[in-house]
């Protein structure tokens, strides 16, 4: 693995040096504050160089000018290494969200932190770079776009605002999505009562977690595919069960993760069946309803939609816990040496949901034989709910 470090103190100097000289790796270090231009131009200089798995900044204090020059960092590190993972490392939480980053960690750094944070992201970047996934996703003429309006949405979530108004205002901002959620909240699946006509009625009747699952779907699934055995309808109301009952499987700080999982977890078919006109006609023609369908995904097309929706978080900068969910969520072989998580919850909720068989080694691995009739009979009642 190759790293670039950006900054940091001694400290967190000396913690990735023990870290990478205990396996085959290459750290590069560049010292200084961001504040100077001298770190920028070094850094620079290296990303040139390409082949980076990673470039950790650090911002150890956070002025005007040292903020101004990340900014400028992470979005040449961005658009001059785009397989490249971003991570940010500050003590200052309102960086934490900025755009093009990964992932954020707090200063200083520590082994017992990094060393599972770096093992848990190469495995997922690695899959999702390779030539197969960069080669079929480069045949799309027109890719899904990342759902800002949810971005936004999330972003007032986890700051804790929950006013009605704000939410709404967020939300207006795009006239067409608007008509989208209500339309999706007076359908049949959601009906209960009086038509509701506003955003800020929308929140009271079903709460803002499922108000922000509408809307995420509302985005991504926003343009019928070319393939007409292909149903946006059905993939979104699968989506939105999937993120219900994965969210509900999860500790509370996994849940919010957990979500934006299951919504996004078929996302890759937006652009795998997009890649062949008649590749797709073939995949449709020999698909079993039955299946999970991933193997004849990979036979046909060389990838499969886990690692080209995968690849497409990566590239929005989505945290990458979600990301190696969507790689992960239909491998559960590769689930059992993991603590149970994002990935475990997704693959759950889509297999029963889909009335699936789960993997008796996973159901024993991890000791759900007892509650199997109880999710079974809740992924009913939420494929009637959505139906």
């Amino acid at each position: 693995m190759k790293l670039l470090l950006v900054g940091g103190e001694t400290a967190d100097q000396a913690t990735l040096k023990n870290i990478f000289t205990r396996g085959n790796h290459q750290l590069s270090i560049v010292e200084g504050s961001l504040a100077e231009g001298s770190a920028l131009t070094a850094a620079s200089e290296l990303l040139c160089s390409g082949g980076y798995d990673v470039a950790l900044i650090c911002l150890n204090e956070s002025s005007e000018e040292s903020v101004k020059q990340l900014e400028q960092l992470i979005k040449q590190v961005a658009s001059q290494s785009p397989m490249t993972v971003r991570l940010l490392a500050t003590d200052d939480s309102e960086l934490a969200s900025l755009d093009n980053i990964h992932q954020s960690l707090a200063l200083p750094l520590k082994s017992n932190e990094l060393v599972p944070l770096l093992e848990a992201i190469i495995p997922s970047s690695q899959a999702i770079t390779k030539q197969a996934v960069v080669k079929a996703v480069s045949k799309v003429k027109i890719l899904p776009s990342p759902p800002k309006v949810f971005m936004q949405l999330n972003q007032l979530l986890k700051e804790n605002t929950t006013d009605s108004d704000k939410i709404a205002q967020v939300v207006g901002q795009d006239p067409a999505l608007v008509a989208k959620v209500l339309q999706f909240v007076n359908s049949s699946a959601m009906s209960k009562g009086n038509k509701v006509t506003s955003i800020s009625g929308a929140i009271t009747k079903m709460g803002v977690d499922t108000l922000s699952c509408i809307v995420m779907t509302a985005e991504m699934f926003s343009y019928q595919p070319s393939s007409s055995e292909y149903s946006l309808e059905a993939e979104q109301k699968h989506s939105l069960a999937t993120a219900k009952l994965a969210a509900s499987l999860v500790k509370p700080e996994l849940k919010q993760y957990t979500l934006i999982a299951g919504l996004l977890h078929s996302l890759g078919k937006l652009a795998l069946y997009e890649i062949d006109t008649e590749l797709t006609k073939k995949f449709f023609k020999s698909r079993f309803n039955s299946s999970d369908n991933v193997l004849l995904e990979q036979k046909i097309f060389s990838t499969d939609h886990c690692h080209v929706g995968a690849y497409l978080l990566h590239n929005w900068s989505f945290p990458y816990p979600i990301i190696e969910a969507i790689v992960l969520y239909r491998q559960p072989e590769k689930l059992l040496s993991k603590p149970f998580g994002i990935a475990h919850a997704v693959y759950i909720a889509d297999t029963l949901l889909k009335e699936q068989e789960l993997s008796p080694t996973f159901v024993k691995r991890f000791k759900i034989e007892s509650i199997l009739d109880k999710l079974e009979a809740r992924a009913e009642r939420l494929k009637a709910t959505f139906s």
